[in-house]
């Protein structure tokens, strides 16, 4: 793979069968189906982001707006992709694309996630307290984080 970093975009339906690749690699006990993704493209639009390296899809989030408050539906980055920075680009993208209209964002993670932990607390993510137990298929339980944004830059 080339050495410069990952471009940032919107998915497009051309990705979707790339987006669901990456999918499959980070999550093979319950992956998201494409009817699931393209879902999202008609919920999500501006907010779902799909990094690529080389013209490959490496990586996407999900970001949806809710009120006043935003939510990280899904993040993931393809394990070759992981630890070059794919990830952090991606959620500081979704944090500017929600702070546009969100005074705060909230996502769940795997409790034994520790790359995801380390990284959401980097990008000023919190613990709020709350867990899930048994949330994810392999029996882990969730953890909410959430960062405050500020007023919406409307």
């Amino acid at each position: 793979m080339p050495t410069e970093g990952p471009s940032l975009r919107r998915c497009e339906t051309a990705d979707l069968s790339q987006v669901s690749r990456v999918e499959r690699d980070s999550f093979p006990d319950r992956p998201y189906t494409t009817l699931d993704f393209v879902a999202y493209l008609l919920i999500a639009r501006e907010g779902f982001i799909v990094a690529s390296l080389g013209g490959a899809v490496v990586g996407y989030v999900i970001a949806l707006s809710r009120g006043r408050e935003g939510v990280i539906q899904s993040i993931a980055v393809s394990p070759e992709a992981r630890g070059r920075g794919v990830g952090e680009r991606l959620m500081r993208s979704a944090i500017d694309h929600l702070s546009r209209s969100s005074s705060r964002v909230r996502l769940l993670v795997a409790a034994g996630n520790e790359a995801g932990i380390g990284l959401y607390r980097k990008l000023s993510f919190e613990e709020t307290g709350k867990v899930i137990p048994g949330y994810y298929p392999d029996g882990d339980d969730a953890v909410e984080m959430e960062r405050e944004l500020g007023p919406p830059a409307q």
